[in-house]
């Protein structure tokens, strides 16, 4: 797992980095190869953003969150991507075993 994080107008610390790699960790489940994660920190005005890009083969992923606290954005945008994640996950399953369901009818 390759995993980026970028801060606009926002200083880094440890505390959001292992925060962040801490949240992240949790979205393995989701993958068995090569997965890119891309966190995206800010601040606009007193609103603290947050944004992940999730890059795993053929399929990207997408979430944003604001908040006044920067660590419930990423909860929030978390939440948002596991979110996508186990809804592509089913959609995938129903596609494989789709021919038995047509087969039993």
């Amino acid at each position: 797992m390759q995993l980026n994080i970028s801060y606009k107008h926002l200083d880094s610390s440890d505390a959001i980095e292992s925060q962040i790699k801490n949240k992240t960790s949790h979205l393995k489940k989701y993958f068995q190869g090569r997965m890119d994660v891309d966190w995206i920190c800010s601040i606009d005005g007193h609103e603290h953003k947050s944004e992940v890009h999730v890059h795993a083969g053929n399929f990207t992923f997408h979430a944003h969150a604001s908040d006044k606290n920067l660590y419930h954005t990423l909860d929030m945008a978390l939440q948002k991507i596991e979110k996508q994640l186990s809804k592509k996950n089913e959609l995938l399953k129903d596609k494989i075993h789709s021919h038995k369901k047509i087969g039993a009818e």
